[in-house]
């Protein structure tokens, strides 16, 4: 049997006697500008999106390390903006400000025209504002940004996210546009029990991101997409950021969320763009984690063209001679990035992880995977220890095993 998986922009086959896929599931194929003209023109609990951008407005999107189709968004948005009074930020959260090349990923053609109104964030260098305390601590500062603007407009994606339950709506300002200590901050319930794949209420780092954004008094309109398999616009909710946020939400488990046993191998594919790196490819381990027994093995395949990201838990792992060892440093203290290397440690303390990347060896070694060059002989090798039992995943990042008996 045969399954084909993304490696970077690429396409790679895989073969095994057996096979289990699992992706995200068939969805109807509907007209992308109809769903989102639909859902500008009758959105949650807000005016009409035309209404709406009467006024000078912000407009806030998604990096280049998320799946949002943008440019698709901008086509039919701003045929309702009669007026050059906006902005664009680009929420990149705590990750490094996109190269030029991302920045025609995010924007498309209307990169070429739209480039001096574009706002970076940068979370260590941008100025911001502090909004208030969470009830759970979070010291909230959003960028300036925000100060010159009353109306502003998210443009989202929502899947689901191995600690913050999913992505979209409040994630815009935090992580998105929050300072570098408010992100730390909040990210340090990464750590808890109940941070996890579509966890919402009750959910530390869910409940940060939505507190800190009611500190933020102005005029929001949030558009949430829910994209299918394919990377199309499957629907959307638009409007009010926390009605039309847990509306989108419910749609994206109804896409993601597919019934799998569980398996003795598991190959989980990061595909582009949240391949970039290491980091990034986190979100594929954490969901083919949900499918792996015990002492099986996790083949991780991404190509980390951008290196190995923020390498605050790779400097941990690598002091660290096993996944114990980083589990009880982990305890001396929290710093952006440490929820990633006890993730690693965690499952690394139950079962293996091959890692398929363009790493440097020594680099997988240090945080406790087996590296390959190849996924055939990843798959090939794990066979000839554990059998048969394989689950591949090629949308990794975005596909949430629901185990079944």
């Amino acid at each position: 049997m045969k399954v084909q998986i993304n490696y970077g922009k690429q396409y790679i086959d895989v073969e095994a006697a057996t096979l289990r896929i699992a992706s995200p599931n068939e969805v109807e194929k509907r007209d992308e500008s109809a769903v989102l003209i639909q859902s500008l023109d009758n959105p949650v609990d807000s005016e009409p999106f035309s209404s709406f951008v009467e006024d000078e407005f912000l407009i806030v999107v998604n990096d280049a390390q998320r799946p949002t189709p943008t440019p698709k968004v901008l086509d039919i948005l701003l045929d309702r903006v009669f007026h050059d009074d906006f902005e664009i930020a680009v929420a990149t959260g705590s990750h490094a400000p996109p190269t030029k090349e991302e920045l025609t990923y995010i924007f498309g053609s209307y990169y070429k025209y739209l480039g001096d109104k574009i706002h970076i964030h940068r979370a260590k260098d941008t100025q911001h504002t502090y909004y208030g305390t969470t009830s759970q601590g979070v010291e909230v500062f959003f960028d300036d940004i925000l100060n010159k603007f009353e109306k502003i407009v998210i443009i989202g994606s929502v899947e689901p996210h191995y600690f913050a339950g999913l992505t979209g709506g409040r994630k815009a300002f935090l992580p998105g546009l929050a300072a570098y200590t408010t992100i730390e901050q909040n990210h340090k319930f990464a750590l808890e029990k109940e941070s996890k794949n579509l966890a919402l209420k009750g959910n530390p780092v869910h409940d940060s991101m939505e507190e800190a954004a009611t500190f933020i008094k102005k005029d929001i309109f949030c558009i949430n997409l829910v994209l299918d398999k394919n990377r199309r616009i499957y629907t959307c909710s638009s409007g009010d950021i926390f009605t039309s946020f847990y509306q989108a939400a419910q749609w994206s488990e109804q896409v993601y969320c597919v019934p799998t046993p569980k398996c003795d191998i598991v190959v989980t594919a990061a595909s582009y763009p949240m391949d970039i790196s290491l980091y990034q490819a986190q979100k594929a381990i954490e969901n083919g984690k949900l499918a792996l027994n015990d002492g099986g093995i996790l083949i991780l395949v991404a190509q980390c063209w951008g290196g190995i990201g923020p390498d605050m838990f790779y400097q941990l792992l690598k002091q660290c001679e096993t996944p114990d060892d980083a589990l009880q440093k982990l305890k001396q203290g929290y710093k952006l990035g440490y929820h990633k290397a006890g993730k690693i440690a965690e499952l690394t303390s139950r079962a293996e992880i091959w890692a398929v990347t363009d790493l440097e060896p020594h680099i997988l070694r240090d945080v406790f995977m087996k590296p390959y060059t190849s996924v055939q002989q990843a798959v090939d090798d794990a066979v000839q220890l554990k059998g048969d039992d394989i689950l591949v995943l090629p949308e990794g990042s975005m596909t949430v095993p629901v185990c079944v008996p």
